[in-house]
């Protein structure tokens, strides 16, 4: 098989050529630029930027890197002077406009939002969907690049993020109005999505972008040079994993280390450290070593009946999981997996182990190797546990290609997606190929979520393809559903 292509590198893949803007566009960029000055000079007065140098992530107390209700800032290095306090202003909050497959541009109407019914606006052409958040009755959205690959603007220079939502579980797409960024590079520009609610939502990796109208308007959000590697949401909060990450250009996962877990509060754009309770003897290297390249990854378990009783828990480089309620206090060191969560994805998501939530409890994928030749078998060994402490092997999944990514529902069914396609198993034991409609595509999946006992999606290697893959019996079959139509 040869080596998948990923789906941020199709962003970048094509040179960029500059769009003729459409009448009156000129005008508009001037009074753009008369309001951005103006915003800038607020800025300025406001104070100096605060800039941490060689900061330290601790695992036993992160420290505060994002401003809280106090306007608190991040504590000095050893042996630099303490850093001015300062109120950060958030960068002024846009819709953002979309290019078409013809390189004409098309800006998407102010109040394009997430709907349960749908926006009004098709969705934008030639959309290539890198990331995709569902929020149950069938509502959800897609985040990627759409037009013209390589294309980003105008009428705004530098904008290649679009949306796309959904309000019946993937078989129409509307417009929904997008943060104005870059490609996903460096420590810039947003290539994962997530919503808690029709109104609550966050464009992340690398950089981080919050809404609280259902995208109808986006806020940037200072990480202080962190990059976002995870988020996910529960309750009224979201949760994010940020890491030091050293890497340039595209993945901007790749050189990742040092992380720490955040949380805030839906419609807040403050975010406070979670305290993390290590014992004294594993507190050594256990959210990562500076230098090493390593990733981590963050599941939520929710709680339908009291949605603040839901359950986050953390697979820590160390290979630690790490536990704590979504309502509030310390994450606690629960067990040892069985396996180490490796180097990162391109969107941050471990390669040597994937972990989910469902039926007993958690499921963990074990994964050696790169599994990226044709044909090729990777192994793979998956595991299970009640609450992370204690942990027994289930089986040996026999798919080919590289494990990308693991979901497993309420009932116990269990997917895996890999370079060469979707397994499924009913209980986790034996294992075998779904069916997808018009095969499996070239480079396999990159993502697979189960949103139900019956329904789940799936997102391909290719974002060019412009398809969600869509399941509506518990995994077993899959259709692909193109997002522009």
């Amino acid at each position: 098989m040869t080596e998948p292509r990923d789906e941020i590198d199709n962003w970048l893949g094509s040179d960029v050529e500059p769009l003729a803007p459409l009448p009156g566009t000129f005008d508009r960029v001037h009074r753009r630029a008369g309001r951005r000055k103006l915003n800038q000079a607020l800025f300025a007065a406001a104070g100096a930027v605060v800039v941490i140098a060689g900061a330290v992530l601790v695992p036993t107390l992160a420290p505060g890197l994002l401003p809280g209700p106090s306007g608190s800032q991040p504590p000095a290095a050893a042996g630099s002077s303490p850093p001015r306090t300062v109120t950060i202003t958030p960068k002024a909050a846009s819709s953002a406009p979309t290019v078409s497959a013809t390189g004409t541009p098309s800006v998407l109407p102010t109040g394009t939002a997430l709907s349960d019914t749908t926006s009004g606006t098709a969705a934008p052409a030639n959309f290539q969907p890198a990331s995709i958040t569902m929020i149950g009755r069938g509502v959800g959205a897609v985040i990627g690049q759409a037009g013209t690959a390589g294309h980003c603007g105008p009428p705004v220079a530098n904008d290649c993020t679009s949306l796309a939502g959904t309000s019946d579980y993937g078989t129409t797409w509307y417009g929904v109005s997008a943060p104005v960024t870059g490609v996903p590079e460096g420590s810039t520009g947003v290539s994962q999505l997530r919503f808690l609610n029709l109104k609550d939502g966050w464009a992340f990796g690398p950089a981080l972008q919050e809404t609280s109208d259902g995208g109808r308007t986006w806020t940037a959000e200072q990480t202080f040079g962190l990059r976002v590697t995870g988020l996910e949401t529960a309750g009224d909060r979201a949760f994010a994993l940020l890491g030091s990450c050293q890497s340039v250009g595209s993945p901007y996962a790749a050189d990742c280390s040092k992380f720490s877990i955040y949380s805030s509060a839906a419609g807040s754009t403050s975010w406070q450290p979670v305290r993390l309770s290590i014992p004294a003897s594993l507190r050594s290297g256990a959210m990562g070593t500076a230098g090493q390249a390593s990733s981590a990854s963050l599941v939520i378990r929710g709680n339908a009946a009291s949605p603040q009783a839901g359950t986050g828990y953390l697979l820590a480089p160390s290979g630690d999981i790490l536990t704590g309620s979504v309502g509030g206090g310390a994450w606690a060191y629960a067990g040892k997996a069985p396996c180490l969560p490796g180097t990162a994805a391109s969107g941050g998501a471990p390669l040597g182990a994937q972990l989910t939530v469902g039926g007993a409890g958690l499921r963990l994928n074990c994964a050696t190797g790169t599994g990226s030749a044709a044909g090729s078998t990777q192994p793979k060994q998956l595991w299970q546990s009640a609450d992370g402490a204690q942990w027994t092997k289930v089986s040996r999944p026999p798919a080919t290609g590289a494990a990308n990514s693991l979901a497993a529902t309420s009932s116990g069914h269990v997917v895996l997606a890999t370079t060469a396609g979707i397994d499924y198993s009913a209980t986790g034991t034996t294992w075998q190929p779904t069916t997808i409609s018009g095969g499996s595509p070239q480079g396999g999946f990159s993502y697979v979520g189960m949103t139900s006992d019956t329904q789940g999606v799936a997102l391909p290697v290719d974002s060019r393809l412009g398809e969600v893959f869509i399941t509506r019996d518990g995994g077993q079959t899959w259709t692909p559903s193109p997002v522009s139509g």
